[in-house]
């Protein structure tokens, strides 16, 4: 049988597209933790001016110090930067997420942070006469400090600029700082500045990946998230691949369901399809989706193999021994047993994303799809619990027991199909990493 593996090239209304662009939500995101962490430097800034102004007096009287003389300068900028704090605090409480303001409202608050504690240390050398290193270095520090709230790199880089522009100047103007001392407090800045810009982006494209997990876990396979986590977006293209469909149906359901109340029938199916699907994906398949009592499983899509016929093959014998354990519990309990019907076809499918963009998921489409529907339907008629069609059956049948049962016409399909019967496999023994070529049985 040949197998092909053709790229789909969606249109721009696809599902695909519109999951392409929702990736500019991420930076809507980014722009929502900006404007937080925005609010939270203001918060701390007014707090700032507080403790600042409180603790010239509180210090002062614990130590016995004298006051420092209150000058019109002095008091001014300290008067201005308190109404500038409220003022931001009050814009960015009134302001909402936006990309372009998540970019220019730092700049401001970084330019006036760093002016006043700029002034305030040259100021202090201007009326003493003396220069201290400590209070500048501390307060320009400041700077640094509140970037940490920002998650872009540029904001960093121009905290760190301002804060060791702004030391330098004032050491140089008031003529007691070394240019060894100031190089090496600029040198601190800048690795600080380094090691806050490099935290943020790692720290911020975390939050993106594992917000960007979650929100493909709640309508891709396990699979598929991890490939498109790996590839992008360009790997939820459709593609035309051959896979097997693996078609499964619980017996009699409907007069099952009958006989119990809703919530026993839901948590009847939630521990079924619970054990199936652990199946599935331990032999390498994604389930598709749930059909009432009905699962749709596939193996070959998103990572293209080789041997998917005989991962699906091992897997349809896996459920069986799996029920049996199912039964024995549920005899124990009073229950009775379950039966399942499994239907297994190999073609040509084209796979992808399909949907709204309300609401999408990752299915696959094409007649492989309904015949596989098909084939299960047939385990009624022969009185097997598992098929699978001649195409299953060649292309991953060489280790497997089983009984050709023939040709047999189904609804809605001019040619008759071949199915037979699965047995078994001959040595039992798992499927190997990596997988090795597929064997064309001689026969059944």
């Amino acid at each position: 049988m040949g197998r092909s593996d053709e790229v789909l090239v969606p249109g721009r209304d696809t599902a695909v597209a519109r999951f392409a662009l929702s990736r500019a939500n991420e930076e809507l995101v980014l722009a929502e933790s900006s404007l937080r962490g925005e609010r939270r430097v203001a918060w701390v800034r007014l707090a700032l001016m507080a403790l600042l102004s409180l603790s010239q007096g509180g210090i002062a009287h614990v130590t016995g110090e004298p006051l420092p003389p209150h000058d019109f300068q002095r008091v001014l900028a300290i008067v201005l930067y308190g109404l500038f704090s409220v003022v931001a605090l009050l814009v960015l409480r009134r302001q909402r997420p936006h990309l372009r303001h998540a970019r220019w409202l730092p700049v401001p608050t970084t330019v006036a942070d760093t002016s006043f504690f700029a002034f305030m240390g040259w100021h202090a050398w201007a009326r003493t006469g003396q220069f201290d290193a400590g209070m500048l270095g501390a307060s320009m520090g400041m700077v640094l400090v509140f970037s940490v709230a920002r998650f872009s790199w540029l904001h960093v880089l121009l905290s760190t600029t301002l804060s060791s522009v702004g030391y330098a100047l004032v050491a140089g103007m008031s003529g007691h700082g070394t240019s060894s001392s100031t190089s090496f407090v600029v040198f601190c800045y800048v690795t600080l500045g380094l090691l806050i810009a490099m935290t943020n982006a790692e720290v911020g494209s975390m939050f993106l990946r594992l917000r960007r997990r979650d929100g493909l876990s709640r309508f891709l396979p396990k699979q598929v998230v991890e490939r498109v986590m790996q590839s992008g977006d360009t790997s939820l293209q459709p593609v035309q691949r051959e896979v097997t469909i693996l078609f499964s149906d619980i017996r009699d359901f409907t007069m099952l369901s009958e006989t119990l109340p809703p919530r026993e029938v839901l948590e009847l199916l939630d521990e079924y399809f619970g054990q199936m699907t652990h199946i599935v994906m331990t032999r390498g398949g994604i389930v598709n989706k749930f059909l009432g009592d009905g699962m749709l499983a596939c193996w070959g899509v998103p990572d293209s193999s080789e041997d998917h016929a005989e991962r699906a093959m091992r897997a349809a014998l896996d459920m069986r021994e799996k029920l049996g354990e199912l039964n024995a519990r549920r005899v124990l309990q009073g229950l009775s047993p379950l039966r399942i019907g499994i239907g297994l076809h190999t073609g040509v499918v084209a796979a992808g994303m399909l949907g709204g963009a309300e609401q999408h998921e990752y299915t696959v489409i094409g007649d492989a799809v309904n015949l596989a529907s098909r084939v299960e339907g047939l385990t009624k008629v022969h009185g097997v619990d598992i098929l699978v069609s001649e195409s299953t059956w060649l292309r991953g049948g060489g280790d497997f027991t089983g009984r050709r049962l023939g040709e047999t016409h189904v609804k809605g399909r001019r040619e008759a199909v071949v199915v037979h019967a699965l047995h078994g496999h001959v040595s039992g023994a798992p499927v190997e990493a990596p997988p090795p070529p597929a064997r064309i049985a001689s026969g059944s």
